[in-house]
């Protein structure tokens, strides 16, 4: 099992931590990336309501985790431009 943060971006957001077994893990997150964007999935994996229904199964009490292994944004990557010239 790993813990993944699901961050949907908005003003008030809500940080979820979810665990997830390994062979989801490694359908969202490659060797290489542990911080993701929804769009950098494929439309498929996007649009696979019985996938997702698996990943937010195990919602986990952020005070009983002792390390997330990847973060997943919802929100389109050019919201945190938008958000960082507004910050300025």
């Amino acid at each position: 099992m790993k813990h993944i943060e699901v961050v949907d971006g908005a003003l008030n957001s809500r940080f979820e931590l979810y665990a997830v077994p390994d062979q989801l893990f490694d359908l969202l997150f490659s060797a290489a990336e542990d911080e993701i964007y929804l769009e950098d999935l494929s439309k498929e994996l996007q649009e696979n309501a019985a996938f997702w229904d698996q990943v937010y199964a195990r919602e986990v009490d952020r005070r009983t985790v002792r390390g997330i292994h990847g973060i997943l944004h919802i929100h389109p990557k050019a919201k945190i431009s938008i958000l960082e010239q507004t910050a300025s």
